[in-house]
């Protein structure tokens, strides 16, 4: 059995980044730049005003009250059309242009204009050198990286290839994902469960998991537990990156899932991890060290398909999107109360995060009741993670896994 360390650094060994395409920036929201932004120029391109003002020469205004004469204008998406002599200053707007001979902006509200004489203008203050002027290239230089291959693309990054790249980007493309739900006990969410049948929770939870992912996502539905009916949902769910298949995985008499992914040429790669919840995951995959198609075989309980995701098929689709130092963990929690694990694996615990004031972040785990409990679950922001027989008292720091 596999410790989780092991089982991810497997998956990230057979997780080939996905090929690239190019795409508008806005579409490419949550996705991973396939190469650096060097920036093809200086920004600003000009030593730019960063206040509404009066340009001038500083050393005009070493007595500190001067009274200087005002030349022009110059408002943002406009260049002077004077140079700035001693004695002289110009009205100037906030991103506007500075004009050639002065050095520095003095903000409007250190100045003051006598209303018989609209020409001039009086400065109270000295004003230093380069005060309020965003100069050419402090921004960014030509040729400099501004975001690094593997990075999320974010807002922040839209913005910037908008500025810097047409607002286009070369991104890793999209992983699809396909998503069976196995069990003759399952029925949809519309359908009123008879004797012995409860409603499929996981296909929707996997899908909409996914999706925050940034996937495509192909939902199979539910399949019973019949070899030709699941054969035919694996042939289909083997066209995509990345398949999953919740239930029918472990060693039961219905679990066709192993036996039959290995009749479609799918080689496993391990089964079982040393953790709790999520002990049965199972995970191989078809296809040689092009693109592989990756599959993973997870529990049917609620929390242990959600651990499993958010621990391995997360990690496994970063690593196809081409993002890059993303680990699952997550340092640094301050534990609010006593944790005791008499188990002999990890556990991953439902939990919620927050920020303590003055700075820092504590974790508080809930009442969680085990792994059919998805109540709270809903609840919880995180997964605290617990050492094998171990005990935690309140105070201690642990990792978290985000969910």
């Amino acid at each position: 059995m596999l410790s989780v360390t092991e089982a991810l650094e497997a998956i990230s060994r057979h997780a080939f980044r996905l090929p690239t395409q190019e795409c508008l920036a806005i579409e490419a929201m949550g996705m991973a730049l396939a190469e650096d932004l060097v920036s093809p120029v200086e920004s600003p391109a000009f030593d730019k005003a960063m206040m509404d003002g009066f340009a001038l020469i500083a050393a005009d205004t070493q007595s500190g009250d001067v009274n200087l004469e005002i030349v022009e204008e110059i408002t943002a998406g406009n260049t002077a059309t004077e140079t700035i002599q001693s004695g002289q200053a110009a009205r100037i707007m906030t991103g506007a242009p500075l004009p050639a001979g002065a050095d520095s902006v003095v903000m409007v509200e250190d100045t003051q204009i006598d209303s018989e004489n609209v020409d001039r203008v009086q400065i109270r203050h000295h004003v230093k050198p380069g005060s309020h002027v965003l100069k050419k290239g402090d921004l960014l230089t030509k040729g400099q990286t501004v975001i690094a291959a593997g990075s999320v693309i974010r807002p922040a990054e839209v913005g910037i290839l908008a500025d810097l790249a047409g607002a286009k980007a070369l991104v890793h493309r999209r992983p699809t994902v396909a998503i069976i739900s196995t069990g003759d006990e399952l029925v949809g969410p519309d359908v009123e469960p008879g004797p012995g049948q409860i409603r499929n929770t996981n296909g929707p939870m996997l899908e909409a998991m996914a999706i925050e992912m940034g996937a495509t996502v192909k939902q199979l539905g539910i399949v019973r537990d019949n070899r030709d009916e699941l054969s035919a949902a694996i042939q289909e769910g083997l066209q995509a990156d990345v398949l999953l298949i919740s239930g029918g995985m472990s060693v039961g008499v219905k679990d066709f899932g192993p036996a039959l992914l290995e009749e479609q040429g799918v080689e496993k790669v391990f089964h079982k991890v040393k953790l709790k919840p999520g002990k049965p995951l199972w995970f191989g995959k078809q296809g040689g060290t092009d693109i592989p198609t990756l599959v993973f075989g997870l529990p049917g309980n609620p929390a242990s398909s959600l651990v499993c995701f958010h621990l391995f098929v997360r990690s496994a689709l970063n690593e196809l999107m081409g993002r890059t130092n993303i680990s699952p963990f997550v340092p640094g929690f301050l534990l609010t109360r006593d944790f005791v694990n008499p188990g002999n694996r990890p556990v991953f615990f439902p939990a919620f995060a927050s920020r303590k004031e003055g700075g820092g972040a504590t974790i508080a785990p809930l009442n969680w009741k085990g792994s059919a409990d998805l109540a709270t679950l809903s609840q919880a922001n995180a997964l605290a993670c617990f050492e094998a027989n171990s005990q935690y008292e309140a105070g201690q720091f642990v990792s978290a896994v985000m969910v």
